[in-house]
């Protein structure tokens, strides 16, 4: 049998705040627990399967485009390039580089020239 806890421990387990464990404990939560009176007592072992279940090990695939996205931009093609091809203009793609409003950094970007006539 597993130990048991109150709120406040259980907080402290969890890493929320007692009035959050309330909210969290069964039956309108997802934490099983005893009611007993106006007392609600946990067992230490559902808070920690719990917080396995709130664990995310999977890097989700819009975070990997997020953090890529210099390279997808690169290397694809955007809309007014498609535009252009479409005319039979084959665009030319040139980096453009511009300070930063403070002077600090600069960013890069890809800047889509339109052929001259």
């Amino acid at each position: 049998m597993s130990e048991k806890l109150n709120a406040q421990e259980a907080a402290a387990v969890v890493g929320v705040s007692a009035r959050q464990v309330y909210a969290l404990a069964s039956p309108n939560g997802p934490i099983p627990c005893y009611r007993i009176g106006g007392r609600i007592i946990f067992d230490k072992d559902d808070l920690n399967e719990y917080l396995k279940s709130c664990r995310f090990i999977e890097t989700k695939r819009a975070v990997d485009t997020c953090l890529s996205s210099t390279r997808v931009s690169m290397d694809s093609e955007s809309a007014l390039e498609r535009s252009f091809r479409k005319l039979g203009v084959e665009p030319k793609r040139r980096r453009s580089e511009r300070e930063s409003e403070r002077g600090s950094t600069t960013t890069s970007a890809t800047a889509i020239v339109p052929p001259t006539r």
